[in-house]
């Protein structure tokens, strides 16, 4: 991804020493690609495209916000695009390989470079891909970036302790529980919100992408 790594060089605070590779227009690409999925940097163009698949009132159930209409979608992705500006966050827009037809949304945030980890999430797809492997797929091109590009030894998840099949999704791709933080996040309801931690650090990770690899059926290279 040309434009992450030109995101990284260039925000101070989360400048990320990426074992030489910066710069080396081998190692760069501008988007991961997958067998279903493509994961492109997010735009002002795709604002159209997320209002289309964000109607569906299902997606927003256990997430901070709810976003229904063109102008709340307008503020989600220039909100996103602001932050990542800053250095804070790096957005992503989730399309089908087959057709470039938009599918979901993902990001990175949390990123240090001092510690060398970051945050995947904010992650939310059209349901009509739910239960299928598409979220399985780009969460092996996201940790696969990030252990293998970026050279990171922690990647970090979380959810709502309400959301069920999002713990049950981090599971599936081999993400370790931590431990539950009380009171964590107060809900769009204005309820309390236990939020349930998992993360994945860089000694999981020949574990984790054999899993990945033999759920979605991709050959394993012969060390």
């Amino acid at each position: 991804m040309k434009e992450f790594h030109y995101f990284l060089d260039n925000c101070v605070n989360i400048m990320f020493k990426i074992s030489g590779r910066m710069g080396e227009t081998n190692s760069m690409f501008d988007e991961l690609v997958g067998e279903k999925v493509r994961i492109v940097p997010m735009e002002k163009h795709h604002i159209q495209g997320l209002t289309e698949i964000g109607k569906d009132k299902m997606i927003w159930s256990h997430l901070p916000k709810a976003i229904y209409t063109l102008n709340d979608m307008k503020s989600f992705v220039e909100e996103a695009l602001n932050k990542k500006e800053t250095g804070i966050e790096f957005p992503f827009v989730v399309l089908r390989r087959d057709n470039d037809k938009i599918i979901g949304t993902t990001r990175f945030l949390d990123i240090s470079n001092l510690n060398k980890s970051l945050e995947i999430g904010w992650t939310w797809y059209t349901p009509s891909v739910w239960g299928t492997h598409i979220n399985t797929e780009c969460k092996y091109l996201l940790l696969k970036y990030c252990f293998e590009t970026l050279n990171l030894i922690r990647v970090q998840f979380k959810t709502d302790e309400r959301n069920v099949r999002s713990q049950k999704a981090i599971e599936k791709i081999g993400g370790v529980k931590e431990g539950i933080l009380r009171n964590h996040m107060i809900r769009k309801d204005g309820t309390f919100r236990n939020s349930v931690f998992y993360s994945v650090i860089e000694g999981d990770w020949v574990s984790v992408k054999n899993n990945l690899e033999n759920i979605l059926e991709i050959p394993q290279k012969q060390m």
